[in-house]
């Protein structure tokens, strides 16, 4: 498989090119998703504008929802880009080519080449990992560096080194600079499960334990000493008791789920992988994982070369990967909070793994089951048929009870989203039956980059019109940097308007609010829902008047923007998003 290519060198070349073409051609085609998408972008705007690098700000009000190492990068990126979608999201991409090339390496060092160049083509290729390169928020920035922490310990303990110490202080640092504690806490839970099961925890008494911790406190400290300084601890009170503490004891905004939470939302996000979870699972336990006869035995083992000794060569790195799954999908699963993002830094191991035994098929090392193969191809087939019906029911063009007439008209040709996975499945049909293996697997994986990738590039553009906040924004001219206007809301807020706006969004609580606002001497914007302003629309001055309108795809209403300027008058405005 790949012969022309059966290098690292070329390993590289075809890692980088499905995973960048699956990422970067479409990533500022979609407006800025509400609520994650728009408080990051913007806080990194006004970042930019104030020349403020310590104290992360949204609508001009102190954010101590997250760290700042992204938006720092992202200011890095609208220098280079200018401020848009495709600059705000850049970050996360490239985030994410690092973590399929790291990915790869762990796969390769632990099991073969083979492996590695699978495990990173399953994950480009996985729906939730490559959503994560498409999204402006810091879980790709936390899953480099988690994957990039656990690739240096692995490689230091099974090489006999313990400079890891030291390289793991700086990636936990950076974790933690990028969504706080979980940085550090989560790697480290992994790392001591895992000495702890292998009866290695003296690797530990190492005098570069402590220097790991002093480099750790060097890179990660300085930041949260400034900013704990610069707003009276504000920021660190907010951050570390409300939205870690507090998010882990209590659900927040809702975001809240059963105990097999995470167990659906890993078949969901490593759809079309998920097929083989289950073979994944039994191949990476007992007997079949002790028979892995890889080349692997760990530098810190004392035995001699008995049985001992084989059985610790195939059980170790499974062992690995099941610890760095089981810390992180325990850890999710007791928080009360819950979202779907929480737990992708366990794609990478159950990439590994699935690459795994895959290859190990290939090669007839072991055998699965027919049956099995059969049924996950044709649930494979069925995922496709089911996402193409999906999208026509969406669309209204198949008529549900349940959907009360929301549709999303315009949207049918999506429907062809699905014939990927039904091909893919055909194709992977006829290789199995002629037992072209290594075939069977490149088909698997062409037909999950060409599902994932027009998933994420034509799903996210085809949505645009449904999204009121840049439509709105453009439609009124409501975004004038440079010319006295105001902007206010009531009733209605979603955080993308403060970065379509470039200034800062009023929030009126009360209907005598919004009406004072629409009579100030100012040229003023005011949005709100269309059945709130028919309510109050006669109260307002007789200079007001409707200049845009807009159907919202998060609150499921019409929205309108009243002005009290001139009619057909627009001075100033910039040109929004791309």
């Amino acid at each position: 498989m790949f012969s022309a290519l059966n290098c690292r060198f070329g390993h590289y070349v075809v890692l980088l090119v499905v995973a960048t073409s699956l990422t970067l051609p479409a990533l500022g085609q979609s407006s800025l998703w509400d609520i994650d998408e728009g408080n990051n972008a913007e806080a990194a705007r006004e970042m930019l504008e104030s020349g403020n690098w310590i104290i992360p700000t949204f609508n001009y009000q102190l954010r101590v929802d997250k760290p700042a190492l992204l938006y720092w990068l992202q200011v890095f990126a609208y220098r280079a880009f200018g401020v848009n979608e495709f600059a705000a999201r850049l970050p996360s991409a490239l985030a994410a080519l690092l973590t399929v090339l790291i990915v790869y390496e762990l796969g390769r060092q632990m099991f073969s080449p083979s492996t590695g160049l699978v495990a990173g083509l399953i994950l480009s290729t996985s729906v939730a990992f490559c959503a994560s390169a498409h999204f402006a928020n810091p879980d790709a920035l936390l899953n480099l560096t988690t994957a990039a922490t656990l690739f240096v310990f692995w490689q230091g303990f099974s090489s006999g080194s313990r400079w890891w110490f030291l390289t793991a202080a700086v990636t936990t640092a950076l974790g933690v600079l990028a969504k706080g504690p979980v940085g550090l806490m989560l790697p480290a839970g992994v790392i001591f499960l895992f000495l702890l099961w292998s009866q290695k925890l003296g690797v530990l008494l190492d005098r570069r334990l402590m220097q790991g911790f002093l480099l750790f406190f060097l890179v990660a400290a300085p930041w949260y000493i400034w900013v704990g300084v610069d707003t009276k601890a504000n920021f660190l009170r907010g951050f570390i008791f409300q939205h870690n503490i507090g998010r882990y004891l209590q659900p927040m905004e809702h975001h809240t789920g059963p105990a097999y939470y995470y167990l659906l939302v890993l078949a969901v996000g490593f759809v079309p992988w998920s097929i083989f979870l289950w073979p994944t699972a039994r191949l990476a336990i007992g007997v079949r994982a002790r028979d892995d006869d890889g080349t692997f035995i760990p530098a810190y083992a004392n035995e001699g070369t008995d049985t001992n000794v084989c059985a610790t060569r195939g059980i170790s790195r499974y062992r690995f990967l099941w610890c760095w799954m089981a810390v992180y999908l325990l850890f999710f699963t007791f928080a009360s909070t819950k979202l779907p993002n929480y737990i992708l830094p366990i794609y990478a191991p159950v990439a590994i793994l699935t690459a795994r035994g895959l290859d190990r098929w290939r090669v007839r090392q072991i055998e699965l089951p027919a049956w099995g193969l059969n049924a996950g191809l044709a649930i494979l087939a069925v995922i496709g048929v089911g996402v193409a019906c999906a999208v026509l029911i969406a669309s209204g063009l198949v008529e549900l009870p349940t959907m009360r007439g929301r549709h999303l008209n315009g949207l049918e040709y999506l429907s062809v989203l699905g014939v990927p996975l039904i091909l893919g499945a055909l194709c992977a049909w006829r290789c199995l039956a002629r037992q072209q293996r290594g075939a069977l697997v490149a088909a698997l994986v062409g037909a999950a980059a060409f599902f994932v990738g027009p998933l994420l590039a034509w799903g996210g553009w085809a949505l645009n019109p449904f999204k009121a906040p840049r439509e709105l924004m453009v439609e009124s001219h409501a975004c004038q940097p440079n010319s006295e206007v105001r902007i206010g809301c009531y009733q209605y807020f979603q955080p993308s308007m403060v970065f379509y706006s470039r200034r800062e969004v009023q929030r009126f609580e009360s209907e005598e609010k919004a009406l004072e606002f629409l009579a100030s001497p100012l040229k003023v914007y005011l949005f709100i829902p269309a059945n709130d302003w028919q309510q109050i629309s006669f109260k307002a001055p007789g200079n007001a008047h409707l200049v845009a309108s807009h159907w919202d795809l998060y609150r499921g209403r019409e929205i309108v923007v009243v002005t009290n300027g001139e009619p057909g008058t627009s001075h100033g405005t910039v040109a929004l998003g791309r």
